[in-house]
């Protein structure tokens, strides 16, 4: 322990024994605990009295919306019962008739047209819909408002999932009775429907807060509806749940229980819907309930606290903040010359600029660095370091980084020297705790040597050491672009594969300098007769590669081949030998002859193999497999006389 921590203890507990001996303290404790008691009196009645408020809107508001529920399912199943009773009458659902000899039927096929009322056979086939019209309908048999009725005797009205079998496009409630004859035998099913949309619009206008809202359930647990209404509600189901087992305990009630859906905290006020299947109920978050009790609570403890602690806070604040502010005076002062002497020290350029982008501080490397001493740069614009920013303003925030940590590459210029360097940039932005931009800090580098041995090496990677063409994986990657441009346009591209005739003299003879450098001379006449959109590349040895990248025409491709191979037929000059060289060649094209980079290769080569067992020097052009046709006559390679001009040999 040191010794301003000691002496920190050692005088705190004298001021805390000497501030409870005071007994106006003691006085202030106990009012203040007083206070406490009656605001926590008031908060918990007021709470009582919110919770007895809703508990008696939501039951008024459930009640409403069953009763109001239960007259629309009352207009449509005095419906289906009339229809019922007619059909009962009836020979048979599909025999019209009789039914349209009933004057009753008449009404009821009214009824039918404006409600849309569907009758389905013992089968579930629609057999009646609007105006009487009896003719075999849609199969509805595996709706549950037909199982339901299938599945064993029920004389009462069903209240089905909701479903689009029934309207198309529009989604409806159905609501199903059966039919049976005079025999009391069942027949078939009569069913009505209710507009979900006129429901959900219903349940919409009720606002109970947030995470609530109004659940329409059916006795086995399906929800039917309920708001907020998203469409996922649909084919869930409470069954089993202690919640179901309340809602079908009693006709009407109000309990609290934990959502089965989302796990949420509810007040559920719930009534029976008639004589209906249904119950409806109001569930409003216990969470919401309580909200605005929350509020005034808040409000009210605040108050009672800050009267409470207020003046014990008093009391120990000054003297707390004397000691806090020492402390604070102290770190910031050994925090500025941490930074001082960390900055001194680096062995990078570091340069601080102010609020307006000026220079306020440089460490002796930046100084080194730029060839300016701290004097003449400071309060100077960024522009006087000759370092390319890459922005027009000189203020911190857009020259050094914006509002954020930003590192790039940039040139600069040594003001002693004048030599150009490369140098990176990690600029950073200080800010005050509000985001106000106090100034800048930028750290440079020199990076001119490792610039150039990135570009040496991509270079290296990407390239021939031996003749600077394009090796094999770069000569990959341009022509699987090209195949893609070629494919996206409809367009033709062409591939030359290359070898040199008579280049194993030349290696075994004059030796492997001079294979190199014959190597280097053909490389740069192919270079020479291509087109600048072309590649030439060394495959390796003495092959080469040209990819036309748009393929040009049959008679321009036969000239350019030409131009090829009268350029690569020279005599090569070492030292005072002389040797002939000659180049054979095979093309392939795509589409005609191969659509993968890989096969295009193997054309060619296949093509050039026939160029080379057909005499050299010429060029041809694939057609099958073990198939070309000459594209270039052969042409003449000089054969180099001793002591006199070289002939041309065919």
């Amino acid at each position: 322990m040191n010794v301003g921590s000691y002496n920190r203890r050692f005088t705190a507990k004298p001021m805390i024994a000497q501030f409870f001996s005071q007994k106006l303290t003691w006085l202030a404790v106990l009012v203040s605990l007083g206070i406490g008691a009656m605001s926590a009196h008031t908060m918990w009645t007021a709470r009582e009295e919110q919770w007895a408020y809703h508990e008696r809107t939501n039951a008024n508001l459930s009640a409403t919306l069953a009763k109001g529920l239960e007259w629309s399912l009352d207009g449509v199943d005095l419906t289906l019962q009339k229809i019922a009773i007619v059909l009962q009458d009836a020979h048979s659902l599909e025999t019209s008739e009789y039914l349209s000899h009933t004057v009753l039927l008449d009404a009821v096929w009214r009824d039918i047209h404006f409600s849309g009322v569907t009758v389905l056979d013992a089968d579930g086939r629609e057999v009646l819909r609007e105006e009487g019209v009896s003719r075999p309908g849609r199969d509805l048999s595996q709706e549950d408002f037909f199982q339901a009725f299938r599945a064993g005797p029920r004389h009462d009205v069903f209240i089905g999932q909701p479903s689009q079998s029934l309207k198309g496009k529009d989604l409806v409630l159905p609501v199903a009775r059966p039919v049976r004859n005079a025999q009391g035998e069942w027949q078939g099913v009569v069913v009505g429907h209710l507009h979900m949309l006129e429901i959900n619009a219903w349940l919409h206008s009720m606002n109970l807060g947030e995470l609530s809202g109004v659940n329409v359930i059916r006795e086995d647990g399906l929800v039917l509806t309920r708001f907020p209404y998203d469409g996922s509600s649909a084919s869930k189901t409470l069954a089993g749940s202690r919640n179901l087992q309340r809602f079908l305990s009693s006709p009407q009630g109000s309990f609290v229980g934990q959502a089965v859906l989302d796990g949420i905290e509810r007040l559920y006020s719930y009534h029976r819907v008639g004589p209906y299947p249904i119950v409806i109920n109001t569930a409003q978050a216990t969470q919401s309930i309580v909200q605005g009790w929350k509020s005034s609570a808040l409000q009210l403890g605040g108050f009672a606290l800050v009267l409470i602690g207020g003046c014990i806070a008093l009391a120990v604040l000054f003297s707390r903040e004397l000691v806090r502010r020492e402390a604070t005076e102290t770190d910031l002062f050994a925090e500025k010359e941490r930074m001082r002497l960390t900055l001194r020290s680096i062995g990078d350029a570091v340069v601080c600029t102010d609020a307006n982008g000026l220079i306020s501080y440089v460490n002796p490397v930046a100084q080194e660095f730029t060839g300016l001493s701290s004097a003449e740069v400071k309060g100077q614009p960024l522009s006087v370091l000759q370092v390319d920013w890459g922005h027009g303003t000189q203020s911190p925030a857009s020259a050094l980084g914006g509002d954020a940590p930003e590192r790039k590459r940039t040139m600069m210029v040594h003001r002693a020297s004048g030599e150009r360097m490369e140098v990176e940039v990690i600029s950073s932005p200080v800010l005050t705790a509000s985001g106000n931009v106090l100034g800048a800090v930028a750290v440079l580098r020199d990076v001119t040597l490792a610039a150039e041995q990135e570009a040496r090496m991509q270079r290296l990677a990407f390239h021939d050491a031996l003749t600077g063409l394009p090796n094999r994986l770069l000569l990959q990657d341009r022509a699987q672009q090209a195949l893609a441009q070629a494919q996206r346009q409809g367009s033709e591209l062409a591939v030359l594969y290359l070898d040199l005739d008579n280049f194993k003299p030349i290696n075994d003879h004059m030796g492997h300098e001079a294979g190199d450098a014959a190597l280097v001379q053909i490389a740069q006449a192919l270079q020479s007769c291509v087109r600048a959109s072309d590649t030439v590349c060394r495959l390796g040895g003495d092959e080469f590669v040209v990819l036309f990248n748009s393929s040009p025409g049959p008679q321009e491709l036969q000239m350019m081949a030409e131009k090829i191979l009268h350029a690569c037929s020279q005599t090569f000059e070492w030292g005072a030998q002389l040797s002939p060289l000659s180049i054979s060649g095979g093309i392939s094209i795509y589409p005609d002859h191969a659509h993968a980079w890989s096969e295009l290769l193997r054309c060619a080569d296949q093509a050039l193999y026939c160029a080379k067992k057909a005499g050299r020097s010429q060029i041809s052009l694939y057609i099958a497999d073990g198939e070309a046709r000459r594209l270039t006559a052969p042409v003449p390679v000089p054969v180099p006389l001793s002591g006199g001009a070289p002939r041309l040999q065919r």
